[in-house]
């Protein structure tokens, strides 16, 4: 995968949120970036931005994109390195 793409595929998420969004400039929520991040493969922010618009506006946002960047990438490694079948 190059640096700026990643499948743009929002699908149909939850309208009626009570939280507040995670991108206030550009009305983005977290489960929209961790969609972007999980599903559709996004590694930086800039990918993120490109996918789903959250860090577009006055970029106050990124510290929060780049812990959940951060936090997808150990779990894949943590993932990767656990034992296959369960075996230590």
């Amino acid at each position: 995968m190059d640096n700026l793409s990643c499948s743009a595929n929002l699908g149909s998420l939850t309208e009626n949120r009570t939280v507040r969004p995670l991108c206030h400039c550009l009305h983005v929520f977290a489960d929209e970036v961790q969609q972007a991040i999980d599903l559709d493969g996004c590694q930086t922010v800039r990918q993120v931005t490109a996918n789903c618009g959250a860090g577009g506006g006055c970029t106050a946002c990124h510290r929060h994109i780049k812990r959940m960047l951060a936090e997808a990438a150990a779990a894949r490694a943590e993932e990767a390195a656990a034992p296959a079948f369960g075996f230590a």
